[in-house]
């Protein structure tokens, strides 16, 4: 988690987070030193206040790609297209109508 590099981007001290928080300074000094882990709600309070997603907050990029959400054909697809060493153009423009259907 990177909240000392938001609090200090702002140039403001861990006393002022603590008590727009309403939290024990030592606490917070804690969740900066990775020591104890703030709660859920503690984490929605603090992306708020360094007007961040919880993602940026606890340092997920939010271009990253889940395969999850992906089925196997395109799945297979991406895995041909990033292995390959010659780009296959005719894979990629398939892909690409194939994601551009299902919006």
């Amino acid at each position: 988690m990177n909240l000392k590099e938001f609090r200090q981007k702002l140039r403001i001290s861990k006393r002022v987070v603590s008590e727009h928080l309403n939290i024990p300074l030592t606490t917070y000094a804690n969740y900066e030193s990775g020591h104890c882990d703030p709660s859920i709600n503690t984490l929605v309070k603090l992306a708020d206040f360094f007007n961040v997603s919880i993602d940026e907050l606890v340092g997920r990029t939010t271009n990253s790609l889940n395969l999850n959400l992906i089925d196997n054909t395109r799945k297979n697809l991406i895995f041909d297209i990033l292995n390959s060493s010659n780009l296959d153009v005719e894979k990629l423009d398939a892909f690409n109508k194939g994601m551009k259907s299902n919006k």
